[in-house]
Order: structure tokens, then sequence, then C-alpha cells
């Protein structure tokens, strides 16, 4: 055998045997040179035979890779990734998690924006199933109850792509999935505000998506808890997200109807606490003078403007990671057949939004 045959053998005979399994980074040049005493030629050459056959998959700077799942099975190294909005709020930085362990394995993301519209999401999975990609990511669009496309990424993952939510879930239990405790968010920030002396409080939140809708019963029940009474018109419901969000109009609606406002409003995002305190400055209500306000995801919004958000904290970037690590394993080792449900604890930041007070009458007009 020649000499860089002989890493070659060594190297394909290790992954029949599983002593290297799919995934598993190989030895390093130096490593095989000791192992084998050969050049550095010889083990390049075998390498770039053996990445030639697609048994394994070199990334520069990082390490050279082992591909095969199966005897016959190639990957194509393309991941599907599906969410709201590609380039605005937290979405970016959920994309670099994904995409800084994608890189490091020679994997490549295929963005796609569903516009959190159930059809334009069907559409996409539709044309991934179709390109077959090694596995989708994606944040579906659901409220916790109607229409969703999880029967179309069940059928996906019976056909052997495997998928992961981030962000949001289904009821049924055969996905793996990522997600902030949107429901502690949301009596976590409930506790911030009763324990800054505020008794009067009520909730923004978006009443379509169920993320959010965790994120209102949270606070609700932590409320509860703690003897707030909060009336039904200090409850503020609006449906759609992005460009599309009823927010706005909402706040508006609000803050122009005639009844006693509360001293503080939690809102289910950052970008609906800026459209309720947009429309509080036009109606000539202070924040956080006459309003505190607590928004939820700790996006860049949340420290522009001349009143700084407090947040609840939504930690993106290694939410992608974490979501890209677990779907990784699913792509090497199909046969494992794994779920996960990986629940993030959230944290609060504190800003300028949230005044203390000492006492407060408790009452609605």
């Amino acid at each position: 055998m020649r000499k860089y045959e002989l890493v070659e053998d060594w190297v394909r005979t290790s992954i029949r045997d599983n002593r290297i399994a799919p995934g598993d980074k190989l030895p390093s040049e130096s490593q095989l040179c000791a192992q084998f005493g050969v050049s550095r030629n010889a083990v390049r050459q075998a390498i770039r035979n053996l990445a030639h056959e697609g048994s394994v998959e070199s990334v520069k700077g990082v390490g050279t890779f082992c591909r095969k799942r199966l005897a016959n099975s190639m990957l194509s190294t393309n991941i599907g990734f599906v969410c709201f909005f590609s380039g605005s709020y937290i979405f970016p930085e959920i994309i670099r998690g994904c995409d800084h362990v994608l890189y490091q394995r020679g994997f490549h993301l295929l963005l796609n924006q569903s516009e959190y519209d159930l059809e334009k999401e069907r559409a996409i999975l539709v044309n991934l199933k179709k390109k077959g990609v090694d596995g989708i990511i994606i944040e579906p669009v659901f409220d916790g109850h109607g229409r969703s496309n999880a029967d179309l990424l069940g059928e996906l993952s019976d056909q052997g792509t495997p998928v992961v939510l981030i962000d949001n879930y289904f009821a049924s239990p055969e996905f793996s999935v990522v997600s902030l405790d949107d429901r502690l968010g949301g009596a976590e920030a409930a506790s911030f505000v009763w324990n800054k002396g505020h008794r009067r409080i009520g909730v923004f939140y978006q009443a379509d998506y169920q993320v959010k809708i965790l994120r209102k019963e949270g606070a609700l029940e932590r409320l509860a808890r703690l003897g707030a009474a909060v009336p039904d018109a200090w409850i503020v419901g609006f449906n759609g997200q992005g460009p599309a969000s009823e927010a706005p109009r909402a706040a508006e609606r609000f803050f122009g109807a005639s009844v006693e406002l509360p001293s503080a409003m939690i809102c289910s995002n950052d970008e609906e606490a800026l459209h309720l305190m947009q429309a509080a400055e036009r109606h000539g209500i202070r924040v956080p003078d006459d309003l505190s306000v607590v928004g939820f995801d700790n996006s860049s919004i949340a420290q522009i403007g001349q009143v700084s958000l407090t947040s609840v904290h939504h930690p993106s970037f290694a939410m992608g990671e974490t979501a890209t690590t677990i779907l990784l394993e699913k792509i090497f080792h199909p046969e494992l057949r794994f779920v996960t449900r990986t629940i993030i604890t959230p944290t609060l930041v504190e800003r300028s939004s949230v005044r203390t007070i000492e006492t407060e009458e408790v009452g609605v007009r």
C-alpha cells in the first residue's frame, strides 16, 4: 500500500466499525503523521481522497469531520432555517447563533422568512422538502390552539429530515424544542413592577401568538397571586407581527378610552412596548413618570430613545447555538430518534422605563 492509502484504510475501517462516529472530528494532521509514520503530504492526499468520496468534510482552521450517516447516504450540508423576519428584531442574533455552529461543521444555512403567515410558511417547507435539506430549524407560526404546519413538519421528520423548533412549539411532543420559559418571564416582569410599588398594572400583548399569550398568562397569574385585581380594560390584546401588527392602533385606542390608566404596563415584546410608549407620548403621558413600561426580549430597541426599556432578556444567540447543536446530533445519529426539550430560565434587565413609587391609590373609574 502507498503511504496515503494506510491513512485512508484506517479512516474507512474506523468509520465502518463505529470507532469514528458521524460528526466526530478526525485526529489532526500531526497526530496522523505520528501514528502512521508518514509525511503531511501523504495525510493530506488521504484526506482529499476521503473528502472526494464523501466520507469526511474538512473545515478550514477547524479540522476534518466524519460526514457519512449511513453506508450509502450523503449529506447536502444545507440546513433550512425558517423564522418570521430574517433581518430585524431578535432574529439576526438567532441566525448568527445557528450559523456560528454550522460554519464550524461545514454546513450552510438557507434563510427563509414566513412573515408570520401560515400559508407562506407551508410553501417554504414544501420547497425545503423538494431541495432535500439535511435538517430544519423553525420558529413555527402557531397561536397555541388553531391551525399549524405541524402535520407537514411531522411528515418531513418521518421521512428522515430532522426538525428542531425554536422559540415556539406545538402540544405534540414529537419535536425537539429550544424555548424560553415565557410564562415565567411574564411572571417575573409582574413581580418586578409589583416590587417597585405598583399596584395598578396592565398587560399589552399579541393575542394570536402562543409565546406572547404565555407571557400574558404568566403576568396575570403572578398578579393574581400577589392580590392585584386587573380590570379587563387594562388587558389589551391585538393581532399580527412586524408591519402587519395591530399594536399601534391598539395603543391609540387604549389611551383614547375614558378609563383610569394603570401605573405600569407589561408588554409581550419590545416592539410592542415601543408602540405603546410612542402612543403615550402623543397623548401627553410621560414614561416613566405617568406610566412605567416593561418589554420582553431585551432587543436593540430596548436601548433606543430617551427612555431605555426595562425588558426580560431573550438569549437569542445562545438559543440559535443550542438548537443547531441538537439538530446536528439528529443528523449524524438518525438511529437514536431522540426528542429533547430545552427550556431556558429568563432574566430581567432593569433600565429607566420603570419608576419606584411608595404609595398608590387602587381603583378604576
